[in-house]
């Protein structure tokens, strides 16, 4: 009698977990909380290309958009490596590069940098 129940407890909650919608709620990525990552500021050592990214479902989703130059000499804020897709910075700035819930901007690379004290 026991098993029995056990059983009929297991097809129920099997039951239940299937018949449950999955993916019906599509949540999109946060452009704030990348941007949020940029907080060391540093200064561009040479002349490198800027994408603004429109955020997916889910990273590989994320849609890249060509936004501009980001000069030599020039100061932003800069996050550490983020992205899974590609290994760049977040940037952000007051003025050009600023971000919202949709959308934030990316340089994809490690050796335009230069920490600034």
């Amino acid at each position: 009698m026991k098993k029995h129940l056990i059983l009929l407890t297991t097809l129920a909650l099997g039951l239940l977990f299937f018949a449950m919608p999955i993916g019906t709620n599509a949540a999109y990525l946060n452009g704030n909380g990348y941007a949020r990552e940029a907080t060391h500021l540093v200064r561009a050592r040479k002349t490198v290309r800027v994408y603004r990214v429109t955020t997916g479902n889910s990273e590989a989703s994320n849609r890249f958009h060509f936004a501009g130059y980001l000069h030599k000499g020039s100061k932003v804020f800069a996050s550490g490596y983020l992205m899974s897709t590609g290994g760049g910075r977040v940037i952000k700035s007051k003025y050009r590069y600023y971000h919202n819930y949709r959308t934030f901007f990316f340089v994809f690379g490690n050796h335009w940098l230069t920490s600034v004290r």
